[in-house]
């Protein structure tokens, strides 16, 4: 799917706030300048609860998409920092984005090639969610952040799944710390993520199958060894 700088929703979101700014122009306008057919501008005052009113929606229309735009900005350097300096670029889709979207079966999906991530929506706002509450982290919370840090895992190079998930129980626990999350509850999402969710996957099969292999495992094949693995901490009580 091609990348897009800001959505339909906030395109539109967008074009509202500017009418209702217009709005506010020309009610200042007509106060000021000679209008067509008439002789002397309005002398009458600016109706002061009508523009505050309009400048109230113009803000409200802009904040949606402001705010998508703050935490796309913010969730692109933190993906990007996981990648290791691969550039990633985040796009949190809306149900609109979601419904045309060719991959809305996966709650995320990247492309290697061109560093884009696309996180389904409410994902996230369930991963801002957790940010902002981490303890206890939930069964949301904990995959909002999986997800984000298995896509950087995408983005950083590897195409297999299996061996994508595995990285990214790594670190999931490094991705917790980047996104500020304290060191204890950063720990016990991560230990969680893999001790709970994670091993589910290998006992439930299909469609999670895979997403799972019996070496992603402390000194199997797939360790990596990391200073920071989920594997070499322990969740703090």
């Amino acid at each position: 799917m091609p990348r897009r700088g800001l959505h339909a929703a906030a395109m539109r979101w967008i074009l509202i706030s500017l009418v209702l700014c217009w709005l506010i122009y020309r009610e200042f306008r007509n106060h000021r300048v000679v209008r067509e057919g008439y002789d002397t501008p309005d002398l009458t005052p600016v109706f002061k609860p009508y523009v505050a009113g309009l400048a109230v929606l113009a803000a409200a229309s802009a904040w949606p998409p402001y705010h998508y735009w703050r935490i796309e900005h913010y969730l692109s350097a933190k993906a990007t920092e996981l990648a290791d300096a691969h550039r990633a670029h985040v796009h949190c889709n809306t149900v609109f984005d979601t419904f045309f979207d060719s991959n809305s079966l996966a709650a995320g999906h990247a492309n290697p090639e061109t560093g884009q991530i696309v996180l389904q929506y409410p994902w996230c706002e369930r991963l801002m969610a957790y940010v902002a509450h981490p303890d206890p982290a939930d069964w949301e919370g904990r995959t909002s952040l999986n997800i984000l840090t298995h896509e950087s895992m995408h983005v950083r190079g590897e195409y297999n799944e299996a061996v994508t998930e595995c990285e990214s129980v790594q670190r999931n626990y490094r991705t917790a710390r980047l996104l500020g999350v304290a060191d204890g509850p950063a720990r016990r999402t991560a230990v969680a993520y893999y001790q709970i969710d994670y091993l589910q996957k290998g006992a439930v099969g299909g469609m999670q199958a895979p997403y799972f292999s019996t070496e992603c495992a402390p000194g199997r094949s797939l360790d990596e060894h990391l200073a920071d693995s989920t594997w070499a901490l322990r969740a703090t009580k």
